[in-house]
């Protein structure tokens, strides 16, 4: 008789609690610099018409970065590609 695997018990969903203190920020620009211990130091700033100002600065592991990415592409429609490597000439 064949062995069945055991299926891992259902965790409970975490419970989610909206802080409806924090201000709304708008920011313009998202700059993200890797670190090579896998961490990622992400800021957001915003343009103002004399300076830029930081908004957030917030450091996050790769595995979550990945995850943001994904869902801002999904839900955003834009898939974007790697660039190719090698340069095509242009045909003639």
């Amino acid at each position: 008789m064949p062995t069945r695997k055991k299926e891992a018990p259902e965790e409970a969903p975490k419970e989610f609690y909206i802080n409806n203190d924090l201000p709304i920020l708008y920011v313009d620009d998202f700059d993200i610099r890797h670190r090579t211990d896998g961490m990622n130091h992400l800021s957001l700033t915003t343009n103002l018409p004399d300076q830029i100002v930081e908004q957030v600065r917030l450091m996050i592991d790769d595995e979550h970065l990945h995850d943001i990415i994904d869902y801002l592409c999904k839900s955003t429609g834009h898939f974007p590609k790697k660039p190719s490597r090698t340069k095509r000439l242009p045909s003639k």
